[in-house]
């Protein structure tokens, strides 16, 4: 039993480590970080900012898998809400101003014709990923 569990645990944060660094790296890659930290007049805590994000999708990733419940009074489902809304506003901000230079950076890539093709690859590629996680998970 003993074994069982410490192999689920090691899995998990394994996953957890996975899913965490792909999130961060596709956030890193479109620069919404440094974006962020420059609206918040903290560019020196960037590698900070990344650390943190990376502890926090492993941390939820190891609870939401071992389905462990924490318990929150309304008051502190209330600060949780608030914070994660401040953060989802953030970096939707800071995403919103770094997807301005896509256009830029596709004319001058010159793959302005095959954009639509990799929108449509990406769109199939959700929706059959969500249809194979209802029919199968």
């Amino acid at each position: 039993m003993f074994l069982r569990y410490s192999g689920y645990i090691i899995f998990c944060m394994i996953a957890g480590g996975a899913i965490a660094a792909g999130y961060v790296a596709f956030i890193t890659l479109l620069g919404v970080f440094d974006k962020l930290a420059e609206k918040l007049k903290a560019l020196k805590y960037a590698t900070k900012i990344e650390s943190l994000l990376i502890a926090g999708v492993t941390l939820g990733n190891f609870i939401y898998i071992q389905k462990i419940a924490i318990p929150f009074s309304l008051i502190g489902l209330f600060i949780f809400l608030l914070i994660g809304g401040i953060f989802t506003g953030c970096l939707a901000g800071a995403l919103a101003e770094t997807l301005k230079i896509f256009p830029i950076l596709s004319r001058r890539l010159c793959v302005r014709e095959y954009l639509p093709y990799v929108l449509i690859a990406c769109a199939l590629g959700k929706f059959f990923g969500c249809i194979i996680q209802q029919l199968y998970f």
